[in-house]
């Protein structure tokens, strides 16, 4: 059995990494928000290779003397707090002590720094945990904190890192959530010392939001104005009635100047949109929250992303009675204002259609709706076609019942038309023939850094599928052609969704056969078609091309397309 012993500082800092440095861009955030306690009003981050091989993060904060400097690389070393009650009441970014020696400890690490009243600065360097030099350095008041190699003491965490595109991608993310945060502060992005984008200080929110997160966001959102209640105040902008995204990448949340996953905060503000998006989606909005920090709890998560309320009912009902307010006042822009429930109504919602992508219909073959003449013929498909049903009557909108040869059956139009969609557009992949359509007036789209860099990562699979993506900018895109199933104005709804999907499911997203199986399921469950919008033609075509699917009993979800009684069924049922 192996002797008990204390680890060394450097395993110890090394395994410490673990937790705090997942990625470059945690680096990044660990070193970004030192920055910002210390007062910066400017703030210039540069990196190259997603991050992997230079990060350069400067200030012109309050800087540290050189002792100052020494002792922050040791851990558990903090400026920020003193006591345990201090944990009670956090107003910084950091407090822990962890983030410098753990990040020193797994990469090439180089600080220079001078406070305002030193005749000139300090630089230290450290290597894989171990101090290198500590020297004399000229510069302005500030800091500057250089990253190189990052984990090459430890090369197995470089397997886990994604592309570089893809960390590039998490970089400009994260910058771009604290350049929104922090509008006193200016902020400089560059990779490979190319401009990314530059945010001076003090500009405008809904300016700021257009610089740095897109001209088409900017149009898609409405500014709030300032809703205060004792120990509360909420401010920001909110996306307009209609507007949403598959994920939650456009649904911003701040607190106290942190950027936050919140579930009770993404939970209000979905809910408040409930009756103005459909099922399933997320608003686009920009919130800030500010509070007293003996309400909040920051210290619920290593790289402290999450935060707890310790009256989550109370901010939930703030934050809903607030945004409903301001979907209220914006009933101008087409929403009827008596559409909008009052907060915590126990009125039934209801979907507004018109806000979701519709797909177009499937193509099935032409036969008469009337009964056959003879017995039902077997053809050579997957399962026989099964004719000889008889529509009756319409069932509630979305349900069909028919007679049978052997009985009685109830349609589920929805489900049928979703499965006879998908394996027509898995049979398009499959034989690598996708049916395009070329667009008159070619799309223009603009995504976030994430999803752009899964399109470049992707975009063999998307041509094959039928897309032409041409980048004429960057994160900026024109499509010339779409599948023949994906209507042009869904198209850009739809293809947002599509890549938050492959963001998610990278594995999936990487096997061909996988990838087309999710593509198609993806698009099914843009497809809706109601009983009512079909005539009796349409719907007895819709039979038809069910039962020529491989599986026409269920939806591409597993959901009964029809439910059918026998003659015996039905006769147990009155015997």
């Amino acid at each position: 059995m192996a002797t008990i012993r204390i680890l060394e500082a450097t395993v110890a800092n090394q395994i410490a990494a673990g937790e705090v440095v997942e990625r470059p861009a945690a680096v990044v955030k660990e070193l970004l928000e030192n920055s910002l306690d210390a007062g910066a009003r400017r703030v210039t981050v540069d990196f190259s290779r997603g991050g992997k091989a230079q990060m350069i993060i400067e200030d012109d904060g309050k800087g540290m003397t050189g002792d100052e400097a020494m002792l922050s690389l040791e851990r558990h070393a903090t400026s920020k707090i003193r006591l345990a009650s201090d944990l009670d009441r956090i107003a910084t970014f950091g407090f822990r002590g962890e983030a410098l020696p753990s990040i020193a400890s797994v990469a090439r690490f180089t600080m220079q720094t001078r406070t305002a009243e030193a005749p000139s600065g300090a630089e230290i360097a450290v290597n894989g945990g171990k101090i290198i030099h500590r020297r004399d350095h000229g510069m302005a008041p500030g800091t500057r904190i250089e990253v190189a190699n990052l984990f090459h003491p430890v090369p197995a965490r470089l397997k886990f890192l994604k592309s570089d595109e893809t960390e590039a991608a998490h970089i400009v993310r994260l910058v771009r959530l604290y350049a929104i945060a922090h509008p006193e502060v200016g902020f400089l992005l560059r990779e490979d010392g190319r401009e990314i984008f530059r945010s001076p200080g003090h500009a405008p929110l809904l300016d700021r939001v257009r610089e740095i997160w897109g001209r088409q966001v900017a149009e898609e959102v409405t500014l709030m104005p300032v809703f205060e209640r004792p120990g509360m105040k909420l401010s920001g902008l909110l996306g307009k009635p209609g507007v949403s995204r598959g994920t939650r990448q456009d649904l911003v949340t701040v607190v106290n100047g942190r950027p936050v996953d919140s579930r009770t905060m993404a939970f209000a503000l979905t809910e408040s949109y409930h009756t103005l998006i459909p099922k399933g989606r997320y608003p686009l909005a920009f919130v800030f929250l500010e509070m007293d920090p003996a309400w909040v709890d920051v210290n619920v998560h290593p790289a402290k992303r999450e935060v707890r309320f310790r009256d989550e009912a109370r901010v939930r009902n703030f934050l809903i009675e607030s945004v409903l307010a301001v979907l209220r006042s914006r009933a101008d822009e087409g929403l009827p204002a008596e559409t909008i429930p009052a907060v915590m109504a126990a009125a039934p919602f209801t979907v507004n259609p018109a806000a979701g992508p519709t797909l177009s219909s499937p193509v099935v073959v032409p036969l008469t709706s009337g009964p056959p003449s003879g017995p039902p013929p077997v053809v050579t498909h997957a399962t026989a076609v099964r004719l000889g049903w008889r529509l009756l009557s319409r069932l509630r909108e979305e349900r069909a019942v028919f007679e049978t040869p052997t009985g009685l059956a109830i349609l589920d139009v929805g489900a049928a038309h979703q499965r006879v969609l998908y394996e027509s557009i898995l049979k398009q992949f499959s034989e690598q023939n996708p049916v395009s359509q070329a667009l008159l007036v070619p799309l223009a789209i603009e995504l976030e850094p994430l999803p752009a860099a899964v399109l470049r990562e992707r975009l063999p699979l998307l041509q094959a599928g039928g897309f032409d993506f041409e980048e004429y900018g960057r994160n900026f895109w024109r499509i010339a052609a779409l599948p023949a199933w994906l209507e042009p104005e869904a198209a850009l709804a739809f293809i947002r969704d599509l890549l938050a999907e492959m963001a998610r499911r990278e594995g999936d997203f990487g096997r061909p056969a996988l990838a087309y199986d999710a593509l198609a399921k993806l698009a099914t469950q843009k497809a809706r078609r109601k009983g009512d919008a079909m005539s009796d033609g349409e719907l007895m075509e819709l039979v038809q091309s069910l039962f020529r699917t491989a599986q026409p009993g269920t939806c591409p979800r597993g959901r009964r397309t029809y439910v059918e009684w026998t003659d015996a069924d039905l006769g147990r049922r009155f015997g």
